[in-house]
């Protein structure tokens, strides 16, 4: 019988967080139990053969005076849950009969680590927002630094993230295991190539919003596309910048090129990828956030589309300058302008750095990170919880 392990999330089926599915699906040695608190309201739609299980208190407790004071003073039992919450948390584990619980982001963590006090060896997987934006709040960060010891391994998807971490009490039961993506799906056809008379496609995928630096991808585009007729841009995703991009986009002398598909599933991505030759991502740091790996980096660079990206974050772990793609400065649109110009201008780079882009990406498939997160997982098993 295998080893039953709750994978837990403040809110399901978030689509840019599909990655979080797949790892279920990959799963060989464990049997995934989802967990949370909140279903997403575009949620992507959940496998039937995942089991789902939700927490019946709020994931964040109600506010009080007490609570309010306590985080102005920086007190970390301000973000940590409330004994009605610890209590939903440990019923919920032992109902469904977990032998080790897979914490996904270190907001989640937190109440988890706190309710079960080291009697289920707990797991963190943490990410991007969740390790710098919200770092920024001091009673989160002393929470952080508080349960860091006694997690009973620390997982982080890139190594800016553990360098991040480091200072706060980092233990040596700690990996870095990026998300990756499915070979399988983004992989199977073969390199693409780009044919006279059909359009040269920049392709983006990603939420719609300032830290992903889509209105700068657009003026990139816009500076190259009138010298070049052939060259198009296109956006996925969504998000609170997509009325501004597309209002942008209206008013740009190249809007014919500009094709905006909103929210769509992971087979039109991946089809879309099959279609493009070149992929962007503008990441920036605003109010503190940095990339934590970019999952549709993997994606892009399986589908053989070479990466033009901002050198921040986990981005860095990935994107080899010269090699399966170009890095420039975060808000530098000057040069990811000309590097674009360069792909679009020389189609036998362009198809080199995808082979090697495709090549990177196989080091990145997502079975086999999951492999190595399994073996993480089973391992806590063994050993048994941390001892408080």
């Amino acid at each position: 019988m295998k080893p039953r392990v709750g994978v837990v999330v403040a809110e399901l089926g978030i689509p840019s967080e599909v990655w979080i599915l797949r790892q279920c699906l990959e799963f060989q040695e464990v049997e995934p139990v989802l967990l949370y608190w909140k279903m997403a309201e575009n949620a992507v739609e959940i496998p039937g053969g995942l089991e789902t299980r939700q927490f019946g208190t709020p994931f964040a407790p109600p506010a009080s005076l007490w609570r309010r004071a306590s985080r102005r003073l920086g007190f970390a039992s301000a973000v940590l849950p409330d004994e009605a919450q610890r209590r939903d948390i440990r019923h919920m584990i032992a109902k469904a009969g977990l032998d080790a619980v897979l914490c996904h982001f270190a907001w989640s963590g937190l109440p988890v680590s706190a309710a079960l006090g080291g009697s289920v060896p707990v797991v963190w997987q943490v990410h991007g927002r969740d390790v710098s934006t919200r770092m920024q709040d001091p009673a989160y960060r002393r929470a952080v630094a508080k349960a860091l010891p006694t997690v009973d391994h620390l997982v982080t998807v890139g190594t800016f993230q553990r360098d991040l971490l480091a200072p706060l009490g980092l233990t040596e039961r700690s990996s870095v295991i990026p998300c990756g993506a499915p070979l399988a799906v983004f992989a199977r056809g073969p390199l693409p190539v780009h044919e006279a008379g059909r359009p040269f496609r920049f392709v983006s995928v990603g939420r719609l919003s300032p830290e992903k630096g889509v209105l700068e991808s657009l003026e990139a585009f816009e500076r190259i596309a009138p010298s070049r007729p052939d060259i198009e841009l296109v956006f996925i995703g969504d998000g609170p910048l997509r009325a501004t991009l597309q209002a942008a986009a209206a008013r740009s002398e190249v809007r014919d090129r500009v094709h905006l598909l909103g929210l769509q599933p992971p087979p039109v991505v991946a089809s879309t990828l099959r279609d493009g030759h070149a992929f962007l991502q503008h990441s920036r740091q605003v109010d503190g956030w940095v990339e934590g790996f970019g999952v549709t980096l993997t994606e892009a660079g399986a589908s053989g589309l070479p990466l033009v990206a901002s050198r921040l974050g986990g981005i860095v772990d990935q994107v080899r300058h010269g090699e399966n793609g170009f890095l420039f400065e975060p808000g530098d649109v000057a040069t990811q302008a000309e590097l674009m110009a360069r792909l679009a201008d020389d189609e036998a780079l362009r198809r080199q750095m995808g082979a090697n882009a495709r090549r990177v990406a196989e080091t990145f498939d997502s079975r086999l990170m999951t492999g190595r997160l399994e073996q993480v997982l089973l391992e806590a098993i063994a050993r048994g919880p941390v001892r408080r």
